[in-house]
Parts: C-alpha cells; sequence; structure tokens
C-alpha cells in the first residue's frame, strides 16, 4: 500500500483515549483489500494509521475516520 498517513489525536486522559478508541475499533473499513487501518492508545493519545492503495481512498477513509472522531467526543463532552 503506497498512500500512508498518521494521525495522532490527544484526550484529556488515558482512559477517555481509551474509550474512544474501543468505540472507533468496532467500526471496520469497508475496504479491507484497499484500506488498513491501525488504532493504538499512548497514554492520553490516540494514533490511527492509514494506509491505502490509492490517494482517494485514503482521503475518503480518513475523512470518515474523522466524522466518527468527532460523533465521539462530542458524545464525550455531552457525558463529561
Amino acid at each position: 500500500m503506497d498512500h500512508q498517513l498518521q494521525i495522532d489525536i490527544p484526550f484529556p486522559s488515558a482512559k477517555l483515549a481509551t474509550i474512544a478508541m474501543r468505540v472507533l475499533s468496532v467500526d471496520k473499513e469497508l475496504k479491507t483489500d484497499q484500506v488498513k487501518r491501525t488504532l493504538e492508545c499512548d497514554d492520553a493519545l490516540l494514533k490511527i494509521h492509514f494506509a491505502s492503495v490509492s490517494a482517494k481512498m485514503l482521503r475518503v477513509s480518513s475523512n470518515s475516520f474523522l466524522e466518527m472522531v468527532l460523533m465521539v467526543t462530542r458524545t464525550m463532552d455531552q457525558y463529561a
């Protein structure tokens, strides 16, 4: 896979980063033959790595994922 993207998202605590990772990892990539996504936590930092066969698939996948991140963080804010 020729195209790669690394996104690091800081959270207020390691607990919230872990919760976000667990929630976001439920939704798998639809085209697993074209895009690979891995998630991991490093203390309060959520690290997401994308690898894709094309720039377009990388953009579509990362954009969709960031929309889910936004929904998760807004939900967390509502319950904080």
